[in-house]
């Protein structure tokens, strides 16, 4: 796992001087349309998850084209709304999007400081023309629902497109999840602008899809706790040594990681909070009209 920490942010200040906060002419090269729809079914038939999911019983949510279902006890209702879209001095580079819908849920188990539980529902190819990271995740995403076969490592996952230039540290739990007119990938994920230790209340499960048509880009942020001991105070507890010069140790952040990830992806759904089925079940809930 090569580490780019200065790498991107060199990247971001080139973004913001040169191009004003839009994307890079790079994005145009993006695939069509026509290929991401494409790639999407072709994901749908091969893929072992792509069964139509089953309902959870639960609270319906349904706001314009949209509904799911919040599975019981996970949440108590979520706020439903349009955003308007946004250019680079509303949010920032990392932060410019066309108008999308979001679902933030209500009452949700886990406080994560800067964080939400949201959904977002993006107008798949406004959103990767203005946002360079957009156009980055979706690219990444085509090309493992192109090939499912693909490896879900974290070099070949996609990534939280509004986080902009931080790293994504590691990525467990990783599988190809089905909606019921849609398909994607989820994850576990920590995020910064350097390497830093995983603890146990950091991360957050992570969703990457788009709809079978290939017009509307899912992404989903829920934050999580970790059935890790690991904590600030002591970030060695689970028995991974965390390198002592992480930015130059590039061997040891890599083992770091990997060591995370490899005792994340064999604990059970339900050591998790919450547990990662009943997150599962909402997403695979998405319907969109």
């Amino acid at each position: 796992m090569k580490r780019t920490y200065y790498i991107s942010l060199v990247t971001l200040i080139f973004v913001t001087l040169a191009c004003g906060g839009t994307a890079p002419t790079g994005v145009s090269d993006q695939p069509g349309i026509e290929t991401i729809v494409a790639a999407t079914l072709q994901a749908v038939t091969q893929t072992a998850e792509s069964k139509q999911p089953s309902q959870p019983t639960g609270i319906e949510i349904t706001y314009q084209n949209i509904s799911f279902t919040i599975p019981d006890g996970l949440a108590t209702g979520a706020k439903s709304e349009t955003v308007p879209s946004v250019d680079e001095s509303g949010g920032g580079p990392w932060g410019v999007a066309p108008e999308y819908i979001q679902f933030t849920l209500a009452d949700y188990p886990v406080v994560s400081e800067g964080l939400s539980p949201v959904i977002r529902i993006y107008p798949a190819k406004e959103y990767a023309d203005v946002n360079p990271w957009a156009a980055s995740s979706l690219e990444k995403l085509q090309a493992i629902l192109t090939n499912p076969s693909t490896p879900l490592t974290n070099e070949n996952l996609s990534s939280v497109p509004f986080k902009g230039a931080a790293e994504q540290h590691y990525a467990a739990q990783a599988k190809l999840l089905v909606l019921n007119n849609g398909n994607g990938v989820r994850m576990l994920s920590q995020y910064g602008q350097f390497p830093g230790r995983v603890i146990n209340n950091a991360s957050f499960y992570h969703y990457e899809g788009l709809s079978n048509d290939g017009k509307y880009m899912i992404t989903i942020v829920f934050p999580i706790v970790l059935p890790l001991q690991s904590t600030v105070e002591n970030p060695e507890a689970d028995g991974v040594p965390y390198p002592s010069d992480p930015i130059q140790d590039e061997t040891g952040i890599n083992a770091y990681y990997q060591g995370i990830t490899d005792i994340l992806n064999a604990a059970s759904p339900d050591s998790f909070q919450p547990n990662l089925n009943a997150l599962d079940m909402l997403v695979q809930s998405i319907q969109i009209k």
